[in-house]
């Protein structure tokens, strides 16, 4: 018996992972996670979701999301690199509540498309620390309360020295 061994002995069994959710608790899942997670890890976990979900079907979930912000932003061009896409998609849902719903499960093959992106969405490591307080049976009231602070991924932190320079400037007037 090894050293490893023996200090493993004294130990308690991890308990079994849970299972990977599927159809309806994955998605009741990925929609707490739309509303508590920031977008900047919403965006993270879509893009390991989509990784996941494999070559085919992945750009036809691309255009759907394409198609729904060029609709949201008559004028606008949607973004091409998948990166960019997810990202500009995670601020839309900020901003709208329900748009990746809106924009992948608009039909029956984007419902069952949702339900392949959920189930992959909820499963990755960026998705787990937001998903820690998921309760089944959650309301929009209850889910108000859990919402992530608006940030903007693409703006910088504020800079803290910033308001001692504006009285610096008041003093000199």
């Amino acid at each position: 018996m090894g050293l490893l061994d023996r200090l493993r002995r004294g130990r308690k069994p991890r308990p079994a992972a849970t299972p990977p959710a599927t159809g309806a608790e994955a998605i009741a899942r990925w929609r707490y996670l739309l509303v508590t997670a920031p977008p900047e890890a919403l965006a993270s976990a879509h893009l390991d979701g989509l990784a996941a979900i494999g070559a085919d079907a992945r750009p036809a979930m691309l255009q759907r999301m394409r198609a729904a912000l060029s609709a949201l932003e008559p004028g606008a061009v949607a973004p091409a690199q998948p990166e960019v896409l997810v990202r500009a998609a995670a601020r839309a849902e900020r901003r709208a509540p329900g748009f990746l719903e809106r924009a992948i499960a608009a039909d029956a093959r984007g419902q069952e498309a949702l339900a392949a992106l959920a189930t992959a969405v909820v499963a990755t490591a960026a998705a787990a620390p937001f998903l820690r307080g998921f309760e089944s049976g959650l309301d929009a009231d209850a889910l108000a309360d859990r919402r992530a602070p608006d940030l903007d991924a693409d703006e910088g932190a504020p800079d803290p020295s910033a308001g001692a320079h504006d009285d610096e400037l008041d003093d000199e007037d």
